[in-house]
């Protein structure tokens, strides 16, 4: 087991093979960029005979955000010292993380080395415990069980849309008949109000212009960092090579571009990352962009995921996303005492469960079947 100060010091190669098609923000690359854009911290890194078994890439949480990564927030009532400093795992505001980890009969052992020098690393920090975020449900399960003490705890939801291999048309086949209206309604609005989109590589998307649309965008929705933070972002992608996975639906009116959705293909899944629109964009370009167009352009591609993230579940179902369960692995530094007890864990996973059930109770087909693990 060791710690390594950068990822760009670790093999990419090996780093990747760990990762399936769920890990795109797990991956080399990735974690490499943000790295790039805001600097490098310590990566966990285990090894084997054959080369690398796992890594854990680690970050010091963001004590402004109270709400994707505040441990209160996401704990959501549950007692425990989520005030003190928590060491985090994963990449660094990552809503989807990954465990980077080889499978076969050592798989268990080395889960529980990273959870162990995960925990070392938080008590020379000083911090309470350790944090391992917005896991998909079974590898979170997985984590957990590989420790004693470390618990799964659920957080929230992951949005997806399967991608028919005949695109939106497969999609409608399946879909309700006033949500079918609805798509159709907003594409001629759209089209209607003069609407064009294209897709472009990163590089040939007028980077500049993008960063400005999703700055812009973010700063009316109360995100700070501006235009200069997103060009840092993006030319760090360059840098790392993680860009030439970008592919960018964009929306002109009158030769403009009004709006810009950047997606990255991994295996065969697209991911939704950055979204930017000028408030005088036609209507409805964000559900054309980051929907409708985007599943023609997967299908076309022979993809079969897009991955959406976690917000505005309602609209994203409504438009034919299903509902995943994202949970989260926490672990006091030294072990003892446990963070939470198991029946308190058991309770809190099944409210959560609960909720996001009774949320969505007039389309209970929202919900994946790996929910029916945490009630």
């Amino acid at each position: 087991m060791t710690k390594v100060a950068t990822a760009e010091t670790v093999s990419a190669g090996e780093w990747d093979a760990l990762i399936g098609p769920d890990g795109f923000y797990s991956s080399h690359e990735w974690i490499r960029s943000l790295e790039l854009a805001h600097g490098a911290d310590p990566v966990i890194v285990a090894r084997a005979a054959g080369g690398i078994a796992g890594v854990a890439p680690t970050w010091g949480g963001d004590p402004a955000d109270r709400e994707l990564f505040s441990l209160s927030a996401l704990a959501g009532g549950l007692a425990g010292p989520w005030g003190r400093p928590f060491l985090w795992i994963g990449g660094r505001r990552a809503t989807a993380n990954a465990v980077p980890c080889a499978p076969g009969e050592r798989r268990e052992e080395v889960l529980r080395a990273l959870l162990a020098e995960a925990r070392a690393e938080a008590r020379r920090r000083g911090a309470a415990g350790v944090v391992w975020p917005y896991l998909p449900g079974p590898a979170a399960r997985e984590l957990a069980g590989s420790a004693s003490g470390a618990r799964a705890l659920l957080q929230t939801a992951d949005t997806m849309l399967h991608v028919p291999a005949d695109g939106m048309d497969g999609l409608a086949d399946t879909a309700r008949r006033e949500d079918r209206n609805k798509w159709r309604r907003e594409s001629r609005a759209f089209e209607a109000h003069g609407g064009t989109v294209e897709w472009r590589s990163l590089a040939d998307a007028a980077p500049d212009r993008i960063a400005e649309l999703v700055a812009g965008t973010r700063a009316r929705y109360g995100s700070g960092g501006g235009i200069e933070r997103m060009r840092r972002v993006l030319a760090a992608q360059q840098t790392a090579g993680v860009a030439r996975h970008a592919v960018v639906c964009l929306a002109r009116h009158e030769g403009r571009i009004v709006a810009a959705a950047v997606f990255y293909r991994h295996h065969d899944w697209l991911y939704g990352r950055y979204w930017g629109v000028d408030e005088d964009a036609p209507p409805f370009a964000y559900y054309v962009l980051t929907h409708y167009a985007a599943v023609n352009w997967a299908a076309a591609h022979g993809l079969r995921r897009i991955h959406l993230s976690v917000s505005a579940w309602e609209a994203k179902v409504r438009r034919g996303a299903r509902l995943f369960p994202l949970a989260m692995v926490v672990a006091s530094a030294d072990g003892l005492p446990d963070l939470v007890s198991d029946a308190d864990v058991a309770a809190h996973n099944s409210r959560v469960a609960g909720s996001w059930r009774e949320r969505f109770r007039s389309r209970p087909e929202a919900l994946d079947a790996s929910w029916q693990q945490w009630f």
